[in-house]
């Protein structure tokens, strides 16, 4: 897997704080149980759906061939195996916290087949050399039954313990050679449709072409940023208290199986955001500009700056795109006079999830689009009857096909400008058009 480079990606990791749980304490609780399962108990628990192993939330199966085969030699010659780790899920099944790996590669020999379908047949042995070359189908039936009944150590953390705490457990058992980083670890802990939601969301293409980070997407960072715009843009800054790591829980907690019209009210709300920050901010969208003696013209960062994805994604929120485009210049302008202050460059820089610091990144912001926009109030998008009736008497042409218009009711006013492009709704931005006409055309101009 393609590592991440630091310096590609500032304020990546959102607990460098090292601040305490803020949990009482009769809620400062994990709950487990030790039990040993056998290979052929996880082989049945995941094919009744108990136990899942390669959900969608969940890091992909990475072991190769060789080691694969090996961690079956392991068993046949009773090398004892690693402890796994299962949570209880609250509709009774369990997922993998610990083992993911080992689970995978015994149940898929069982099977016959690895997770992509391609065969499995043992290779790279060194011990039990004769094996070589052998599916579980072609083992004696005595080497059969020593992988089936193999037992393996597991500890099940039970559904009843804290949700928080549960959290930290599940980042201490993450000893892996490759670590799981924070939103790896939720799409493990918090699966449902929110997690599905931020999937999908992920592959947008507006998304990925501000971004344009492929090996962040492969960890699930973009999934990371889209859980802390909605974060702010549902609990709003005011709201916000350490750590961040806790304030994003909680924004997946309380929405983990959000409803097909939450997931719509949030789909069209981070593509309204994304498509104005590309309108305002294009190729620079979420990056630092900066001054310096060696480039006194200035220079934009190619690192993608977390706190300033907030604050860029969340203050187009509350305005329509025919507030916002009409004044993109000043408004880009404004953002690089911030990025050049030292007040705002400090709160996207440094301890950025300290609360005065979020605040302030926020705040400063806020003003500034206000000072330029207005209050937000979005601007009707409908004319009035009057304008209808007045251009229709002044000239009941089409102004898209150029024919007669024979009544009234059969036109529309038709945004010169396309409403959606920043258009406002003006008699000057107004022309009389077919109602089939204007339906047709659309946004185009």
């Amino acid at each position: 897997m393609e590592e991440i480079k630091e310096n590609e990606f500032e304020n990546l990791h959102e607990e460098s704080e090292e601040l305490n749980l803020d949990i009482q304490d009769e809620n400062r609780k994990i709950i487990w149980q030790a039990k040993d399962f056998s290979v052929r108990e996880f082989h049945a628990m995941e094919q009744d759906g108990d136990l899942i192993l390669q959900p969608d939330y969940q890091r992909k199966y990475v072991m190769d061939g060789t080691k694969a085969s090996r961690l079956v030699e392991s068993i046949l010659m009773d090398v004892p195996i690693p402890v796994v780790y299962l949570a209880e899920e609250q509709d009774g099944t369990f997922s993998v916290i610990d083992g993911q790996q080992r689970l995978t590669s015994f149940i898929s020999f069982m099977k016959g087949n690895y997770p992509d379908n391609t065969e499995f047949k043992l290779k790279g042995l060194k011990v039990l050399t004769e094996l070589n070359k052998s599916n579980f189908a072609q083992l004696e039936k005595k080497l059969q039954t020593k992988v089936k009944t193999t037992t393996i150590h597991t500890v099940i953390i039970k559904k009843e313990s804290q949700e928080d705490i549960k959290f930290e457990i599940f980042e201490r058992l993450n000893t892996g050679a490759i670590k799981l980083n924070q939103d790896e670890l939720r799409n493990s802990v918090y699966r449902g449709e929110y997690i599905k939601l931020l999937a999908k969301l992920e592959e947008n293409e507006i998304l990925h072409s501000l971004i344009r980070k492929d090996n962040h997407k492969k960890r699930m960072l973009y999934r990371g940023m889209l859980l802390r715009f909605f974060a702010f843009a549902e609990k709003t800054y005011l709201n916000y208290k350490p750590s961040m790591k806790q304030f994003l829980n909680k924004e997946l907690r309380d929405n983990q199986n959000l409803s097909d019209s939450k997931a719509k009210e949030y789909t069209e709300k981070v593509i309204h955001s994304l498509e104005l920050v590309r309108t305002v901010f294009g190729t620079e969208a979420f990056r630092k500009f900066s001054i310096d003696e060696t480039d006194v013209n200035g220079k934009w960062s190619n690192s993608i700056n977390t706190a300033l994805f907030e604050v860029q994604m969340c203050g187009f929120i509350r305005y329509s795109k025919n507030q916002i485009i009409p004044e993109a210049d000043r408004i880009r302008e404004a953002m690089i006079n911030l990025l050049l202050s030292n007040k705002f460059n400090t709160a996207i820089s440094v301890r950025t999830n300290d609360r005065d610091h979020v605040e302030t990144r926020f705040k400063l912001w806020f003003e500034k689009i206000e000072s330029i926009v207005g209050n937000p109030n979005s601007e009707p998008r409908i004319f009035p009857f009057e304008i209808k009736k007045e251009l229709f008497e002044n000239d009941p042409t089409c102004k898209i096909c150029n024919q007669q218009i024979q009544m009234i009711d059969d036109s529309e006013v038709d945004h010169i400008l396309a409403y959606s492009k920043g258009g406002k709704t003006t008699v000057e931005n107004a022309q009389i058009a077919h109602r089939f006409c204007n339906r047709s055309k659309s946004n185009k101009e």
